[in-house]
């Protein structure tokens, strides 16, 4: 397979990009999984249960995990896992000196994490085994999403003998309880995992994983990933880039017969939201006295631009235009009817601006649309559909990291942006519009404020009760949106080009690469 972005750490405490977290994935296990439903699974566990406090959650422990070998263990170079491995993985991740790009999953929620961190304390005291297979957690306070929390990377067991000895160098030494063992990796160029000979995991009597290894490269360039593919050495390629989907789709978005034949198209809804952010707190120079602090302006915007045919003629189909607000489809609790978005009603859009001042775009001075040149065509659609109300649009591009800065900083008014769920929760998209977001303390970068939102947000994530917390959820889009801070523009689709030679590869809406019950043929 071929990691395009390429690969920082196979340290699970910094496992924050998709590269990173697929072959954690491969290497490390949790307490808990999802499944190709994004329903939870006991991974580590045999079983769990919450407490009626809400705040206590006890994990009873497989007692058949045995970590990979390695000399740094006793005499047969490995051991078996216990719980107090992860009273030792999860304190880790709280430590200031790690620096864990994972330590946000229990702050704030975790009770003892402030006292630990800030030497009050020499351990956490929110993370208890009581004995070999039983670990429990302790929260604050009741937080519904917690458990989602515990099937990403970042919360993944390893062994305190290995990282101890390695420090930071055991993100290129790594250790786990994975399918997949490490083997060995030469940056920019390949990283070869084993199989795991001692996985706990069986399928249908037969021990996993299917495959013997698994040979990662580092091809930087799509077109050159593509051809790899065509040519039978590469076995899948996620994502079909706009240097090769010409090549694959026919102009009304279906998959040319002769690709048809060939490969195995995998297509399903991913966990993720492309939006235009829109600065909406006037105290910032940026938007004194700017048109977009109006909301009439924001919502013309809003109105302004066909969603359907942006994903039908720019992304060949591959998405589904979002109507119904942040939440994406695929989301547990989403509900396409219950959460009335922005159709594209241009009509109303002129109108708007007519009320606002700017009939026509008149008086209008021109707006600066912030963005990377990867989105270069959407972009360049929506600056046409807003150009068609009369206004004056130009594409200011950048790179992602400087994007981000400015708009951290206040600088920018309006810019292009996406968020993927780090977990299938709708709290995971509308802590972004939370006033305890706003940066320095997080993502809220449109600076966006309601104290009715607020408090729809504080109740929902104390509330245990799907269906309560997902009606929570609906409201506090229906306030955000009828405010307008963003302008949301589709929802992802997940795109894997398959080997005929390949069985078993299986994904979820969080675009997980599962390669433990994969089987290739000769």
């Amino acid at each position: 397979m071929n990691l395009f972005a390429g690969l920082s750490t196979l340290d699970p405490a910094y496992a924050s990009d998709q590269s990173a977290v697929w072959m954690c994935g491969q290497l490390y296990n949790g307490l808990l999984e999802f499944d190709s439903t994004l329903q939870l699974q006991p991974a580590l566990c045999r079983q769990w249960a919450i407490a009626d406090d809400r705040v206590t959650y006890t994990f009873h422990l497989r007692t058949d995990v045995w970590f990979h070998k390695s000399p740094l263990f006793a005499q047969d170079s490995t051991r078996k896992m216990v719980a107090s491995d992860f009273v030792y993985s999860f304190t880790r991740i709280c430590d200031p000196a790690v620096a864990a790009k994972g330590f946000w999953i229990f702050n704030g929620k975790v009770a003892g994490v402030d006292a630990y961190r800030s030497g009050q304390s020499d351990h956490v005291a929110g993370f208890e085994a009581p004995d070999d297979s039983t670990f429990i957690i302790h929260l604050q306070s009741p937080f519904a999403p917690f458990p989602n929390l515990l099937a990403m990377a970042y919360a993944s067991v390893v062994p305190h003998e290995v990282v101890d000895q390695y420090g930071k160098d055991f993100r290129s030494h790594p250790i786990g309880t994975g399918p997949f063992r490490f083997k060995s990796w030469t940056e920019n160029v390949s990283l070869i995992l084993l199989k795991n000979e001692n996985y706990f995991e069986f399928d249908q009597g037969n021990r996993l994983p299917y495959l013997d290894a698994v040979h990662v490269r580092f091809i930087r360039e799509r077109l050159s990933e593509f051809v790899e593919l065509c040519q039978g050495r590469l076995d899948f390629v996620n994502n079909i880039d706009k240097s090769t989907k010409d090549e694959v789709f026919e102009v009304n978005g279906q998959i040319k017969q002769s690709y048809r034949e060939r490969f195995a198209f995998q297509s399903a809804p991913q966990l993720n939201t492309e939006f235009i952010g829109i600065l909406v707190d006037t105290t910032l120079p940026a938007l004194k006295g700017h048109p977009l602090a109006d909301l009439r302006v924001r919502q013309a915007l809003n109105y302004g631009i066909d969603r359907a045919a942006l994903v039908a003629y720019v992304l060949n189909g591959n998405g589904a235009p979002a109507t119904s607000g942040m939440i994406p489809a695929g989301m547990p609790g989403f509900n396409a009817d219950s959460v009335p978005g922005y159709d594209y009603n241009p009509d109303k859009a002129a109108q708007l601006l007519s009320d606002a001042g700017f009939p026509g775009g008149r008086g209008m001075p021109r707006l600066v649309l912030n963005s990377v040149p990867a989105y270069q065509a959407p972009m360049e659609f929506v600056q046409k559909s807003w150009e068609r109300l009369g206004l004056n649009v130009a594409i200011d591009n950048m790179d992602g990291p400087t994007l981000r800065e400015k708009a951290s900083k206040g600088e920018l008014n309006l810019w292009r942006a996406g968020w993927i769920a780090d977990y299938p929760d709708g709290e995971n998209y509308l802590g972004l519009f939370s006033s305890t977001q706003i940066p320095p303390n997080g993502p809220n970068r449109m600076r966006y404020s309601n104290a009715a939102y607020d408090s729809l947000f504080v109740q929902a994530q104390s509330e245990s009760n799907d269906s309560i917390r997902f009606l929570h959820y609906r409201a506090m889009e229906r306030l955000m949106l009828a405010d307008a801070p963003v302008v949301p523009l589709y929802y992802d689709r997940i795109m894997r080009v398959v080997a005929p030679t390949i069985s078993g590869l299986s994904t979820n809406a969080t675009n997980m690469l599962y390669l433990k019950r994969v089987r290739k043929t000769r």
